[in-house]
């Protein structure tokens, strides 16, 4: 399955990527990133990936789960993430299943321009056209999708009034 593709050992999420999800070859788990490129194979875990492209944005994994369990709550699970703002827009990323489980798929809020349902899975489109086939439940997805806009709302609006009350 990976043997005529280009795996590379690092990747950061950013707003160019679109989707990150597991592929295993042999007894490794490696991850298919898709972005504004195409998709690349990157040598690492998707949790991996998140987590140190928190790092790189200047913020951490803990703390950027933190956050969301501030805005949501405690009982609250599979929270979004903010991974970065950049300029002053949160880049969220949301889970479709528990961010410790190997399956987990990792989207980027901003990719999804269409979502459809199909049997028991559901259909989304991203920026680039691309339509992709997720084995997550219709509602699942949507309700994951409404909370990741929710921490992006809040974020936006927690900045512009932190930018509101600095003295100039």
């Amino acid at each position: 399955m990976l043997e005529n593709v280009n795996v590379v050992d690092y990747y950061h999420l950013s707003f160019n990527s679109y989707l990150i999800e597991p592929v295993k070859h042999e007894d490794k788990l490696f991850s298919r990133v898709y972005d504004k490129t195409g998709e690349v194979i990157v040598g690492r875990k998707p949790i991996y990936i998140v987590r140190k492209s928190c790092q790189v944005m200047g913020n951490n994994y803990k703390a950027a789960r933190a956050v969301s369990k501030r805005f949501f709550g405690k009982e609250k699970h599979k929270l979004p993430i903010i991974i970065s703002h950049d300029y002053g827009i949160p880049c969220v990323f949301f889970p479709l299943l528990s961010p410790a489980s190997p399956s987990n798929v990792w989207i980027g809020l901003h990719a999804v321009t269409n979502i459809r349902r199909s049997k028991d899975c559901t259909e989304i489109t991203l920026k680039d056209g691309k339509e992709l086939l997720l084995n997550v439940n219709y509602s699942s997805f949507c309700s994951q999708y409404v909370s990741a806009s929710m921490l992006q709302k809040y974020a936006t609006n927690e900045r512009l009034i932190f930018q509101n009350e600095m003295p100039f």
